[in-house]
């Protein structure tokens, strides 16, 4: 993951929350990769945070830290309604940008980063690393070659109680969101397996203020298939996933997106109970270091988007995100 100069990649990491220490920590397993800068918007912090992870530099102002030439690539991990504007500023600094999933906090934001990132000519993406995950390319490409016939069905979950409904942690200026932040994932799951919905239908518990604190979702395709998919930052929903098809089912346990194995049920009905296959696939670091090492050696090759997660792809994503939240905007008008 080499630059073109045949220098390491420089990176730098934008806000210093739990998802910046895990990357930082993971950039450690990449020889050809280095920690240079760490920005926060408090100086200190961002000092603290510098010295803690071996980060050359410290930054209290976005601005500077992108006037570094020596930086190459931007993580941006600040809260969802930032991502635009700092992603906007990086590009048209000339870095590049891996953001922290959701890409912004609707397809109009996606498209905009798209758009500034292809005429900046730099790489960008949306680090949705469970895509880049060993184990979910292995259930990928075992579901693709057919160990189960079509894909008739899946059911994906993701919650857990980060904190309580009332929480000061979630808050429209900062547009938190269970289904953008949690649901994110059974939506990917879906859309990679199944596609594109002809239909959504969609609830949503919100606070006061407009926050969404719990959803569920199904979502319809021609010849009966489907989705049901669940999400929730307040409250325990079994994140696991299930993929059902015509000669069979595989489990994907908790937590379905950092999986480390799942099984395959094939076969007879007496085969599928009783000679199940699991497949086990470990973790590097704490899971992002294969999209890490995508990302720079997309880049070392000459890439603006990655195969495997383009921005078109993000895109997708967040108009079915888009058509989930109207469709819960429906249901509670009705």
């Amino acid at each position: 993951m080499m630059t073109a100069s045949g220098n390491p990649l420089a990176w730098g990491v934008i806000g210093t929350g739990d998802i910046s220490r895990s990357i930082c920590s993971d950039l450690r397993h990449l020889e050809a990769a280095r920690l240079l800068a760490v920005c926060s918007r408090d100086a200190s912090t961002a000092a603290a945070f510098a010295s803690e992870h071996e980060a050359a530099r410290a930054f209290g102002h976005l601005d500077e830290m992108l006037a570094d030439p020596e930086l190459d690539i931007v993580y941006i991990a600040t809260p969802h309604a930032t991502h635009l504007s700092i992603a906007l500023a990086a590009l048209r600094a000339g870095k590049h940008v891996l953001i922290e999933k959701p890409i912004g906090v609707d397809a109009d934001e996606a498209r905009t980063i798209a758009r500034v990132a292809r005429e900046s000519r730099r790489f960008a993406m949306e680090g949705m690393w469970m895509k880049f995950a060993p184990a979910y390319r292995s259930l990928v490409q075992t579901i693709r070659a057919g160990a189960i016939g079509q894909v008739r069905s899946i059911r994906a979950s993701f919650g857990l109680p980060f904190d309580t409904a009332e929480s000061a942690r979630w808050s429209r200026v900062r547009s938190s969101s269970t289904l953008l932040d949690q649901g994110i994932y059974p939506v990917t799951l879906a859309l990679d397996l199944l596609g594109t919905p002809m239909r959504v239908d969609a609830t949503q518990v919100r606070r006061a203020d407009g926050v969404d604190v719990n959803c569920r979702a199904s979502l319809e395709y021609p010849d009966g298939r489907f989705a049901d998919l669940a999400a929730s930052m307040v409250e325990y929903i079994d994140p696991s996933a299930s993929v059902n098809g015509t000669n069979g089912w595989i489990d994907v346990p908790a937590p379905f997106w950092a999986t480390t194995r799942f099984t395959t049920h094939a076969g007879t009905i007496e085969e599928a109970f009783g000679s199940p296959a699991t497949t086990r696939i470990e973790t590097e670091g704490h899971g992002y270091v294969p999209m890490l090492r995508a990302v720079g050696d997309a880049i070392a090759q000459g890439l603006s988007e990655h195969p495997l997660h383009p921005l078109d792809a993000s895109i997708q994503t967040f108009a079915l995100l888009d058509r989930i939240r109207s469709a819960a905007h429906a249901a509670r008008a009705a």
